[in-house]
């Protein structure tokens, strides 16, 4: 299974065939995705670097406990007398009375899970596949994938006792997460003190920084450091974007454009704009508080003091991030001519 625009590499089906030779109860199997345009744009390069986090950690985490959520549809595998057994279930699917127009490969896996099969990932099967380049496209990809993915939760919460806790615990989290950095960013944004805004904001990019860190070791790339300004990505676009699949969950009208045609439809921005007008509000109330305080006593100046420094090591990350990304990638970016054709 692999979607139209995917580029294979000459051996993806081999090493996808050799999984499922190897292990009868493994019912599917998926390989690794990488992005045929990364040069496109800054949303396309990120979104690179995001891809082969995915698949090479979290994808392999999932695979060694035997229970891939999502065996994607740019590049799968599956034992054609299990998919028989589900297939007209599949196409028909509904949820609340609407037809299912996307995520179908979210839903393929969980019926593959479903039956207590386990899927697994490997990444010596290998394709290619075009993101979007422009952040419109993006947050529609990412609205609809977050639609199907809170849909596909509840569906798969239904087989959890069949698997591996792993699948349990990793659905929790991932679930509440979103939910559990809103809350913390709109209470601290609304606490009042200076030092919790810059907090949230040298946390969040700490956190990035760490993991990019990881990723780069991982992979022997330095470039996959830059994987850390996902984190403004995230925390601006992907995270008011989940909400705004959670409230249409129903809704298939929209999102589902073709992939070469530039999106015009801008309601995944109206939570990116409520979200705006939320941690402003928050920032506006914090500075009115301070701004009233009295700030000549000894603990306000050394706090002063730390938030000069944090300040300043913020703005120093930021300035080398978006040198080393202008230095080593955008150049590139500028010098790319014509686009990326895919051989059939």
């Amino acid at each position: 299974v692999c979607d139209s625009d995917t580029r294979l590499d000459p051996m993806a089906l081999l090493e996808l065939v050799r999984v499922l030779d190897e292990d009868p109860r493994v019912g599917a199997v998926g390989g690794d995705v990488r992005i045929l345009n990364p040069l496109d744009s800054w949303v396309s390069f990120l979104s690179s670097l995001r891809y082969w986090v995915a698949f090479n950690v979290e994808r392999a985490c999932q695979s060694y406990f035997h229970c891939v959520s999502c065996i994607s549809g740019p590049l799968g595998l599956y034992r054609n007398n299990l998919l028989q057994q589900f297939l007209e279930a599949w196409y028909n699917q509904k949820f609340l009375g609407t037809h299912c127009t996307f995520g179908d490969d979210r839903h393929l896996t969980n019926r593959m899970l479903s039956m207590g099969y386990a899927t697994k990932y490997t990444s010596r099967s290998r394709c290619y596949s075009e993101t979007p380049s422009s952040f419109l496209r993006w947050l529609s990809q990412q609205t609809r994938w977050s639609k199907s993915y809170f849909r596909e939760w509840l569906y798969n919460a239904l087989w959890w006792h069949r698997h591996h806790a792993w699948m349990t615990y990793e659905a929790v989290v991932s679930g509440l997460f979103p939910f559990f950095v809103a809350a913390t960013v709109l209470r601290l944004f609304y606490a009042g003190r200076p030092w919790a805004l810059l907090w949230v904001l040298l946390c969040v990019q700490g956190v990035a920084l760490a993991k990019a860190a990881f990723a780069a070791w991982l992979r022997g790339c330095l470039r996959m450091v830059l994987l850390s300004l996902y984190a403004p990505l995230y925390m601006g676009g992907l995270l008011p974007a989940k909400f705004l699949a959670l409230v249409t969950m129903n809704q298939s009208g929209w999102g589902t454009s073709g992939r070469r045609k530039l999106a015009a439809n801008y309601v995944p921005v109206l939570p990116l704009a409520l979200w705006a007008l939320l941690l402003l509000g928050g920032l506006v109330r914090s500075v009115a508080q301070e701004a009233r305080a009295d700030w000549s006593g000894p603990s306000r100046a050394a706090e002063a003091y730390h938030l000069a420094a944090g300040a300043c090591a913020y703005a120093g990350y930021w300035v080398v991030m978006l040198t080393l990304y202008w230095v080593g990638v955008r150049r590139l970016c500028r010098r790319r001519a014509g686009g990326y054709r895919v051989q059939v």
